[in-house]
This record gives C-alpha cells, sequence and structure tokens, in this order.
C-alpha cells in the first residue's frame, strides 16, 4: 500500500525503523547525522523511510543538527530539503525554519511505541 506507515522498535539496539509504503523498496540512504538515516527512492526521491539510532536518546536530545548538511552538493540538499518538510517524513521530523537543524518528533500515531522505548 502506498499510504502505509510501519514503525519497529528494536530495543536491543535502541532503533526505530520507520518505512512508508511496502518495505522491498530500493533507494538510496542519506546519513543526515550521526543519528538520522532518510531512504529515498533513486529517480523520483519519494521518501521510503527513516532510521534513528539510539532513539531513546536522540528524542531526550531534543534539537539536534543535521551535521552532514553541507555533505551534499547543493542540488541534493535542495531535493532532501523538500522531502524534509512535506508528508510523511514530516510527521516524524520537523525542520527548524532556518536553520539546519531538526527536531525528532517522539509523539508517534501509535501509541504503543511509546511503552516499548519505555521497557
Amino acid at each position: 500500500m502506498k499510504n502505509q506507515i510501519s514503525i519497529d522498535y528494536f530495543p536491543e539496539g535502541d532503533m526505530l525503523s520507520i518505512t512508508f509504503g511496502e518495505s522491498n523498496r530500493k533507494g538510496n540512504g542519506f546519513e543526515l547525522n550521526e543519528y538520522i538515516y532518510l531512504r529515498l527512492e533513486k529517480k523520483t526521491y519519494q521518501p521510503l523511510g527513516l532510521t534513528f539510532l539510539i532513539y531513546s536518546k536522540l528524542i531526550k536530545l531534543g534539537e539536534v543538527p543535521l551535521s552532514f548538511w553541507n555533505d551534499f552538493p547543493k542540488d541534493v540538499q535542495k531535493k532532501l530539503l523538500k522531502v524534509l518538510q512535506s508528508y510523511p517524513v514530516n510527521l516524524f521530523l520537523s525542520l527548524k525554519k532556518e536553520t539546519i537543524n531538526i527536531l525528532p518528533i517522539s509523539s508517534f500515531p501509535d501509541t504503543s511505541i511509546k511503552k516499548l522505548i519505555a521497557a
């Protein structure tokens, strides 16, 4: 399903994986910082998923910089910016205006993820 969003939390690695649509689609990964990875379809730049490492620590940090942002070419930055500000990625990340900082959103539609993380 195209509009399907799957959320998986792996407590042994404190990793949160979010998949948009079918999970078997291939794409390119973009390391936004040491905690956040964005997967996009190669040709269309449609979002395939997000991965958050050390998730419980990450949401406590609050605002975090996209420390690898300047490593991307300007044309890629422009495409990534559009994706970060658009559905469904903006359900899970909030881009701060006029900075290259991002705020991972800790309130997910499925409250069971909060219970998993708290366990």
